[in-house]
């Protein structure tokens, strides 16, 4: 039986490919490490929604709270109250709602909300994708993923909602960034993972063949404007996404796939 035009407008392969294409680029790692999704999305282009729910989350948060817990207790109330589904791809007000409410959420949504939760809460973040070279139809797509800036640490951490964990070398206290993960494989070092969310069990499987394989190749989202993108999302609601985004992109607004170059990234240990 054929499928509709609406869903091969949403989900075709070939759309997604084009739009990567299109939007991605190779970049200097300094550019990347200079880079944070705060810069250019403030708490007042987050959407009410969002400072509705924080204080569930924290309800006795202390001042003296460190940036890497704030960032471990969103990122667990997160995956606890929402249980997964279908992608959603909608304007970062919709795209909560929808989880809460128990309709569906991949990993590149729960990237967005925590990037959204991160910036009220004062928390330095990126998000991440993986491209992943694979016969693997499970892993085809990717993977999306989130970096927060500890300043007691003074280091970037990989923090992956979905999967509810983050990974390490030798020292479960000393987290990696996502450089720092990247030359650990170049150099063959053992990398370890620890589950930040008993509730949840990690499939070590999938993870592996997520961020460990030779092919999997991690690239940052810049210039997302989460202001745009709701406009956009939520103006032309009755549209699929897949035209949604290309038209911001028509227009000059759109978000970038910046691949770090191999040749820099050799050079951050």
């Amino acid at each position: 039986m054929s499928k509709p035009l609406n869903w091969y407008l949403r989900r075709h392969s070939l759309l997604y490919k084009i739009r990567f294409r299109m939007v991605s680029k190779k970049v200097s790692a300094s550019r990347i490490e200079n880079f944070c999704y705060n810069s250019i999305n403030s708490k007042n282009d987050i959407p009410a929604i969002y400072f509705d729910l924080n204080p569930s989350i924290f309800p006795k948060i202390n001042s003296d709270t460190n940036d890497f817990k704030k960032a471990i207790t969103i990122a667990k109330w997160l995956r606890i109250q929402v249980k997964g589904g279908p992608g959603l791809g909608k304007s970062s007000g919709k795209t909560l709602l929808k989880m809460m409410n128990g309709e569906g959420g991949v990993c590149s949504d729960f990237s967005q909300v925590y990037n959204n939760f991160c910036v009220i809460n004062d928390i330095k973040v990126k998000e991440w994708g993986l491209r992943i070279i694979s016969e693997d139809p499970s892993i085809y797509g990717g993977h999306s993923f989130n970096e927060i800036y500890s300043h007691e640490l003074q280091k970037w951490i990989i923090i992956d909602v979905a999967k509810s964990i983050y990974f390490y070398h030798t020292d479960s206290k000393l987290p990696l960034s996502v450089f720092e993960l990247i030359n650990l494989k170049k150099e063959n070092k053992e990398i370890l993972f620890y589950n930040f969310n008993k509730k949840t069990k990690p499939d070590i499987k999938r993870i592996t063949n997520l961020y460990l394989i030779t092919n999997s190749y991690p690239f940052l989202i810049t210039n997302y404007c989460n202001k745009t993108y709701d406009f956009f999302l939520n103006k032309m609601a009755a549209f699929p996404e897949s035209i949604v985004h290309g038209i911001v992109f028509l227009v000059g607004k759109s978000y970038s796939f910046e691949f770090p170059t191999n040749k820099d990234n050799s050079k951050i240990n």
